[in-house]
């Protein structure tokens, strides 16, 4: 790994670079095994070229004058004279030495940000600033330590132990001719960068970008074809996508061809001289259907098509679609990247720099970027994605077992032993280090299933997944109901499991309740949709309404069999049987409440009338 290390009071860029157990010694050796072997490593630049830049255009002077292995003072322009103008960092030569210093993906001429309409549009440059490019990178932290060890505002110089929401809408410039890292929050925001850099390392992409909902992201990727392209659609695909394909893409002269992507013949058959890109999941959405990514990938590649897959189940914690061949992955980060169902996003990450420039300008220029404070819950969600993940996983299994040996479970789907053919646990496992935690089922009956997940009373009835919460659903009644009926691959009683992080115990216990309710085999139980749901109306109050103040208005809302109701004026409460309420004391009767009234009133009148006397004797 490197890490630039930026001096605050010398302005001096260092790297520490280790890899493979030694040091490197110097930049030149790093540089031609690092492209060698496709490893990014040495181009951290972490907006080196803009901070040095910047620090020598308000005159802070370098630290170190003498050129060393381990510092880029010897890269700078004017070095051996002291010359740090702003030519002398437009100097072709000192971009050249950069360039062979740190790689040639980088696009130097976006590097520093004076707008100049000589040599550069406003649409060329960056909406944030230059960050890693992580295709091909191999972290020595594993996967659980990648979750978490993450710095994402390494610039700060207060250093906070957690990335801080920047909740601004725009950003104070250098001047009217220069471009600062930021500008505008809809174009750039260093939390949103620091989300984008850890999706990106974590998918090993070139780049990754956050989008306000995951169909904004699916979106976003549709919008890198034109009129007269052709985009192949994996059969058995997510409810919103089967829309957004079938109602929007082709109003914009997208052809939208679906196809089995696990018939490899098939997707060979379908591909076009017109087509530009194939999409796919794997294990699809609901039907749990695995595809070959890297046979796939290998496919596309040959007719110089791009392979875009939607990896919402498959977090980066199981499986880097883009390491497989993969062109394009896209996520709902509301699922696993949240956790916790409290914050809706989609992330697009993207191999080839040329493909994010793309999706850069599309973010920005349609306005869809994901705002600073649900940045801030997914980057603290994606802390505890490893364990969520595995603690579902595990949780998963001893269900899915559970339901094999069921007599009312017809079928069960998910990529695990006994949920999927030999040869497509073989493929699922050959690109995935875990089955997931989500399980299809089918009843043979439409109504049973209907009558199996109302009876349910841990599992929640609701869309999406990837939540700390178990759910259930009917995907034909409600995340995939706006496919037609005529058009659906799906059986109509297919249930959706999504497997949360509860004790596996309790799971199982509310499955096989839900099972033998629908089966009739017992009777719902009375009041079951509120089983769990924290009212706890068979339990007594506190406090004690009897030691409330008379004057209480309230009406109390606990009611149950150990409760009995007391009414006063104006005031109901609930005490515990068998405990006698107190008798009304003097003036809460209604006759000696009007009494009352009328000596105040006269007490008010006679207050009054002296008052009045004597600012009469005054004038």
């Amino acid at each position: 790994s490197i890490q630039l290390l930026f001096v605050q009071g010398g302005g001096v860029l260092s790297s520490m670079a280790s890899a493979r157990g030694g040091e490197w010694d110097c930049w030149a050796e790093n540089t031609a095994k690092a492209r060698k072997n496709v490893d990014l490593s040495a181009r951290r630049l972490e907006n080196a070229c803009w901070r040095v830049w910047n620090m020598e255009r308000q005159g802070q002077p370098m630290m170190e004058k003498k050129p060393s292995s381990n510092s880029m003072h010897h890269l700078a322009p004017g070095s051996e004279d002291g010359n740090t103008s702003d030519d002398g960092w437009q100097d072709p030569s000192f971009q050249e030495r950069l360039k062979n210093a740190i790689g040639g993906s980088i696009d130097f001429a976006n590097c520093r940000f004076p707008a100049k309409a000589a040599n550069m549009r406003y649409d060329d440059l960056p909406t944030f600033p230059i960050r890693p490019n992580f295709a091909g990178f191999r972290n020595s932290l594993r996967p659980a330590s990648e979750c978490v060890v993450f710095d994402g505002c390494p610039e700060d110089p207060y250093h906070p132990s957690n990335t801080p929401i920047y909740q601004t809408a725009t950003f104070v410039q250098p001047s009217c001719s220069e471009f600062g890292a930021y500008d505008y929050t809809r174009s750039g925001n260093p939390t949103r960068t620091a989300l984008e850099k850890h999706v990106a390392l974590l998918e090993q992409a070139a780049a990754a970008f956050a989008f306000a909902s995951g169909m904004a992201a699916l979106h976003t990727v549709m919008r890198l074809l034109k009129a007269g392209d052709e985009v192949l659609v994996n059969e058995d695909i997510y409810g919103g996508m089967h829309r957004l394909l079938t109602q929007d893409c082709i109003s914009s002269g997208i052809s939208v061809v679906f196809v089995d992507t696990t018939d490899l013949h098939a997707v060979e058959r379908a591909i076009t001289p017109n087509t530009r890109l194939l999409h796919t999941e794997s294990p699809s959405n609901p039907r749990m259907r695995i595809s070959d990514l890297r046979k796939l990938g290998a496919l596309a590649h040959q007719h110089r098509v791009l392979l875009s897959v939607d990896s919402t189940m498959m977090p980066p914690v199981i499986c880097k679609p883009l390491t497989l061949g993969a062109d394009v992955v896209i996520h709902s980060a509301t699922k696993f990247f949240s956790g916790h169902a409290d914050c809706t996003g989609g992330l697009v990450c993207v191999r080839d720099p040329e493909l994010a420039h793309r999706v850069a300008f599309l973010q920005n220029a349609e306005g869809t970027a994901l705002a600073p404070f649900e940045c801030f819950l997914f980057l603290r969600g994606i802390k505890t994605m490893h364990l969520r993940v595995e603690r579902a996983q595990e949780n998963a299994k001893q269900v899915a077992a559970f339901l094999l040996a069921h007599a009312h479970v017809k079928e069960v789907f998910f990529p695990g032993r006994g949920g999927c053919d030999s040869k497509d646990l073989a493929i699922h496992r050959s690109q995935a280090s875990g089955q997931g935690s989500m399980i299809s089922l089918t009843t043979g009956s439409v109504e049973f299933s209907r009558r199996f997940c109302d009876a349910c009373q841990i599992f929640k009835t609701t869309v999406s997944f990837g939540s700390v919460s178990s759910l259930c659903e009917m995907p034909c009644t409600m995340s995939h109901a706006s496919i037609p009926m005529e058009k659906r691959t799906l059986p109509d009683d297919l249930v959706r499991l999504s497997i949360g992080i509860e004790d596996v115990r309790d799971l199982i216990a509310d499955l096989a309740q839900a099972l033998d309710v629908a089966a009739g085999k017992v009777q719902c139980p009375v009041g079951h949709l509120s089983g769990y749901d924290s009212r706890f109306e068979d339990l007594p109050v506190v406090p004690n309404p009897g030691d409330l103040p008379p004057a209480c208005t309230s009406t109390s809302a606990v009611s149950g069999p150990h409760n009995v109701a007391v009414t006063r004026p104006g005031c109901t409460h609930h005490l515990p049987a068998g405990e006698e309420a107190e008798q009304p004391g003097w003036g809460e009767k209604p006759e000696q409440h009007t009494a009352l009234q009328a000596i105040a009133a006269i007490s008010f009148a006679v207050g009054f009338a002296l008052v009045a006397r004597r600012a009469w004797r005054g004038s």
